[in-house]
């Protein structure tokens, strides 16, 4: 008999146990509410700004109750919490939005703060909330869920993520997941993002998975685009590695993308290998066109762009060596 009344103890506990991991954020019927969670490593101060060319340093009010205003983070500033806020009417969820915790919000209703929402719990939440919406990647709801879902600490968040990154059948959340796995969520982020660049269906996933994967900012990105460049089955996806090639400023962008314009089999690839090249940074774009611009085993057309995009650039040694061809002198 005690056994049994112990293990009917033990059951007990364990249910109230699980029940209180998984408990959701009680939301009023309507109004704002906020919680605090754990933000991801590295995670964005998100706040708002009175605009980007504006001097001031440091950030506005955010107005939740405004449309969709812009909000970001400014000179690489980071944070170790993020705030949730979620607003209701008649009991439907019609607004969710993440900001760093310090930043500075306002609404027209008074913002009645939760305790005790732990950040896996939230994370649950976020993760129903987004699968309860109908087009997902196109509501403004199911959007911002998977927004804030990025900024949470933990695997929960993360095996969302991943999961929504390589299985989710509607593209559009397939890209969105795939760039947060490249911009917040480092290298486990960046496995990720490798395997939807190899083995997505869509090209334009797998194009978005190249972009994705140069805001991870590690030196595996050099060694993925570069084997997407050369190997990918479409040629859009193959031109389009060498263009986030040269935005990455690695010294292997000119001989990588070189040998591309000389081998790849498509016009198309071989005419966007040359714009890659006029997109390197600082004298890099120059030396590059006018290598290509000399070579004479080229075609006559690949030369030809290469003088019309040091025709477009306005770096001064561009124009002179343009005033060279023009002048014979070079």
């Amino acid at each position: 008999m005690k056994t049994r009344i112990a293990a009917a103890a033990i059951c007990a506990a364990l249910g109230f146990a699980s029940q209180a991991r998984s408990a959701e954020p009680a939301l009023p019927k309507d109004g704002w509410v906020s919680w605090q969670v754990d933000a991801v490593e590295n995670a964005p101060a998100w706040c708002c700004w009175a605009g980007w060319a504006s001097q001031s340093v440091d950030p506005q009010t955010c107005k939740l109750d405004d449309g969709n205003h812009g909000y970001g983070s400014r000179d690489g500033a980071k944070t170790d919490s993020m705030r949730v806020y979620v607003r209701t009417t008649g009991g439907k969820i019609e607004r969710v939005r993440i900001l760093a915790a310090e930043c500075p919000v306002e609404a027209k209703s008074p913002i009645q703060n939760l305790e005790n929402v732990t950040t896996d719990d939230s994370a649950r939440w976020l993760i129903k909330l987004n699968k309860d919406q109908p087009s997902r990647s196109r509501q403004d709801v199911g959007e911002h869920a998977i927004d804030a879902l990025a900024m949470h600490r933990g695997d929960i968040a993360f095996n969302e993520l991943k999961s929504q990154a390589l299985n989710d059948p509607d593209a559009g959340i397939r890209k969105k997941a795939i760039f947060w796995m490249g911009h917040v969520r480092g290298a486990p982020g960046a496995e990720v993002v490798s395997n939807a660049m190899f083995n997505d269906k869509d090209p334009d996933v797998r194009k978005h998975g190249a972009f994705a994967m140069t805001l991870s900012k590690l030196p595996r990105a050099t060694t993925d685009i570069i084997k997407q460049g050369n190997t990918d089955a479409d040629d859009d996806v193959r031109a389009q590695a060498w263009f986030w090639l040269s935005q990455t400023k690695v010294p292997e962008a000119e001989n990588a993308i070189m040998a591309a314009l000389r081998k790849d089999p498509s016009d198309h690839v071989r005419e966007q290998a040359v714009f890659a090249l006029s997109q390197l940074p600082d004298e890099r774009s120059t030396k590059a066109l006018a290598t290509v611009a000399e070579d004479r085993s080229l075609s006559t057309e690949q030369r030809k762009k290469a003088l019309f995009w040091l025709g477009q650039s306005d770096k001064p040694s561009a124009q002179a060596y343009l005033d060279k061809v023009l002048t014979g002198t070079r």
